[in-house]
């Protein structure tokens, strides 16, 4: 009998012999008036200074709008299409970077500017994307309250080249390398140069047999944040629209709100064409290893891959800028934590699929902000979150929250997950190979002191979790 592992590591193999080599392209210039990356860090810290300050002054607007607009380039950027094509299907830019397994793959590039070595896959094999499996050998909180089978994910991490490179001259995938930083009384990994990206995308697979009439996928679609902070993942959302894959529908900012599971109630106003949304469409060997890795998924080669969801992080300040993304179906007034402020100064130069997406920032974790050091828990949240993957935390999956105020300043536990910011979350990442039970865990929207006594013992990851759960 032949090992799961090794049918795996057989169809990969294939893949690497048929599948054409991909170079991963670095972030390109969108040409996007006052959009410069990297941008400076004063730059960006006076402007979150700004916002969080000067709400009443005349200082604020200008910040407000310079934050967005810089969300807006990196999106804009990064999705837009290159030159390379798989499967006659043409790659966007985040579409070529490596993930954890193909950094640690491939050789390192003498130039860390210029592009990796080509890979020969065309996009990392989706798998079930599970906030909590950051680290095998850390104390794993409670699963989400929300963990329905609507409610799991899937998507991959990717970094782009000039952070890839920076893992690997650093050997950042290695526990052996990352056990020697820590046993020489390192406190933290040597920390990214400001070009770097880290990003995670969210995908949902339009498998044929999840159709309605051969050609409609229903997708939830996100209200907002509900009135009293609750679990609140997609399986709890009221509204869905349909999917059409044969490019129909006229829909126009209009939701189904009942959403029968067999499409009675399916109109042409809640229906949206495949072409709205970021996707592929599988070939016969990503169906396969697919179907291997997901019991009874039943894909198959054709079926579209859409993207509902992409985090993305920036190293140009020291404590990262945090941009989420998320489809749908009225970019121009999405709710919460997004806003129709937001959504007007999207840039001309974003067109197509891409600009059918909200957008959600968070460059500070409190405001007024606190310093990187030597702050406190106080001022009102900051909510920065994905409705693809925090809005279904529950109080016991983020057990190291504190309590304090909202964005309007009522008091709040900020501890679920429609309570929380990706710089707070991710300030606390850190390599436990002890499992000490002191260090930082996961936590809602609060301030997090980079020198915390909790990390004493452990090694500072430069807020990218995704080092210690891919680590080997």
């Amino acid at each position: 009998m032949i090992a799961r592992p090794a049918i795996l590591a057989g169809l990969w193999l294939a893949l690497t012999v048929v599948a054409p080599a991909i170079v991963p392209v670095p972030l390109p210039d969108p040409k996007i008036p006052g959009f410069h990356f990297p941008e400076s860090e004063a730059t960006i810290v006076n402007w979150v200074f700004d916002l969080s300050t000067g709400s009443a002054s005349e200082v604020a607007p200008p910040a407000f709008e310079n934050i967005v607009l810089h969300g807006w380039g990196l999106w804009t950027a990064l999705t837009q299409e290159t030159g390379q094509v798989y499967a006659g299907q043409r790659l966007r830019v985040f579409e070529t970077w490596m993930t954890p397994d193909e950094v640690a793959a491939a050789p390192a590039a003498a130039n860390p500017v210029a592009a990796r070595p080509a890979m020969p896959r065309r996009r990392a094999m989706l798998r079930t994307l599970d906030q909590f499996e950051h680290e095998r050998n850390v104390r794993r909180p409670t699963a989400p309250a929300g963990g329905a089978a609507d409610d799991r994910v899937i998507g991959f991490i990717k970094y782009d080249p000039t952070a890839a490179d920076h893992i690997q001259k650093q050997k950042l995938l290695s526990r052996a390398a990352l056990n020697q930083l820590l046993q020489g009384g390192a406190r933290q990994i040597p920390v990214f140069p400001p070009t770097a990206l880290a990003l995670k995308t969210v995908f949902q697979i339009l498998a044929a047999k999840s159709l309605v009439d051969g050609r409609y996928y229903r997708l939830p679609v996100w209200p907002g944040p509900p009135d009293t902070p609750q679990v609140w993942g997609s399986a709890q959302w009221p509204g869905a629209v349909w999917i059409d894959v044969q490019g129909g529908g006229g829909g126009q900012g209009k939701i189904d709100d009942q959403a029968a599971a067999d499409g009675s109630t399916r109109t042409d106003e809640t229906t949206y064409p495949v072409s709205s949304l970021i996707h592929y469409r599988l070939t016969a060997d990503e169906a396969a290893i697919y179907n291997q890795e997901h019991a009874g998924a039943a894909v198959s080669a054709g079926d579209y891959a859409i993207l509902v969801a992409m985090h993305v992080a920036g190293h140009e300040i020291a404590r990262w800028t945090w941009q989420t993304y998320w489809w749908t179906p009225a970019p121009e007034e999405p709710p919460l934590p997004s806003s129709a402020a937001n959504a007007s100064l999207r840039p001309v130069q974003l067109q197509g699929a891409p600009r059918h997406y909200a957008m959600a920032l968070g460059y500070a974790m409190l405001s007024p902000d606190q310093p990187n050091v030597g702050g406190a828990n106080v001022g009102l949240a900051v909510y920065t979150y994905n409705p693809w993957l925090e809005a279904r935390f529950a109080p016991a999956d983020l057990p190291d929250s504190l309590p304090g105020y909202d964005p309007s300043g009522q008091a709040a536990g900020n501890d679920y997950g429609v309570e929380t910011n990706c710089m707070s979350c991710h300030g606390r990442a850190n390599y436990n190979p002890g499992l000490l039970a002191t260090a930082p865990r996961y936590s809602g929207s609060r301030y997090v002191d980079l020198n915390d006594p909790q990390f004493a013992g452990t090694l500072q990851l430069d807020f990218l979790w995704s080092l210690a759960k891919h680590a080997r």
